[in-house]
């Protein structure tokens, strides 16, 4: 259960323990990566949170919600089904989830491997850390999706990516677009091992893992950005 005393209780008036407060608790900056490309159910939640039970999770999407961190929403026109999204303010965390995963990767030995489980929220997550959004310009525009799932999780929905790479940045976000160079489907862990860990694109499609469909010298071209990301990194 979330902590009844606060820093500021304790006599903390530190800005950074404040929000330690606010998104300090297990679980709580998990819930807002998955929320980073939309609204989710409380079930999809539970499935890509691996270890989190019922009541941890509606524990924290209570106290979120009266932080002011997500909000309660509704998906479907016909039959509503209620989920969470974060606020504009919620969106703001990604910066603190790109720092938190780059201060990891810098100093820690200790950091587990994509192998052991990447949702695809946490793999884009990933990739917009290394790559963040309007970096890169190029004059040779290009164009990709990735419609991701979790192994993990066959019950829930896959989540559609794009990216859009022209002269404007490198644009990768939710959703789709009315044409694409090069589509990727398939496991969101395995396309971690490729983006972020430099594994064989070639063995994930033998094995079925991932399907390419289109200009494979374009997804090669994208696949070399986050190769020399993360060896600056490293």
């Amino acid at each position: 259960m979330t902590l009844q005393l606060s820093y500021g209780d304790l006599g903390d008036a530190c800005a950074a323990a404040h929000a330690l407060d606010l998104i300090g608790d297990r679980w709580s900056l998990l819930v807002v990566r998955e929320l980073m490309f939309g609204p989710r159910t409380s079930p999809d939640l539970r499935a890509s949170l691996n270890g989190v039970s019922t009541e941890e999770l509606n524990d924290r999407l209570l106290f979120l919600e009266r932080a002011g961190v997500v909000v309660e929403t509704e998906l479907g026109y016909i039959t509503k089904t209620t989920a969470y999204a974060l606020t504009e303010w919620g969106r703001e965390l990604e910066k603190v989830l790109s720092a938190l995963s780059l201060w990891a990767l810098e100093g820690s030995t200790h950091y587990p491997v994509p192998s052991t489980g990447m949702t695809p929220s946490g793999v884009m997550v990933a990739m917009r850390t290394m790559v963040p959004p309007q970096s890169l310009p190029t004059e040779t525009p290009l164009r990709a999706a990735w419609r991701l799932t979790d192994s993990r999780c066959p019950e829930v929905e896959p989540q559609q990516f794009r990216l859009d790479w022209s002269e404007l940045g490198f644009d990768l976000d939710v959703g789709d677009l009315p044409a694409v160079d090069v589509s990727v489907a398939g496991d969101s862990t395995v396309w971690a091992g490729v983006a972020l860990l430099g594994q064989p694109l070639d063995a994930a499609m033998a094995t079925g893992a991932l399907r390419v469909e289109g200009d494979r010298a374009a997804l090669d071209r994208v696949i070399r950005v986050f190769a020399d990301a993360m060896a600056a990194v490293g």
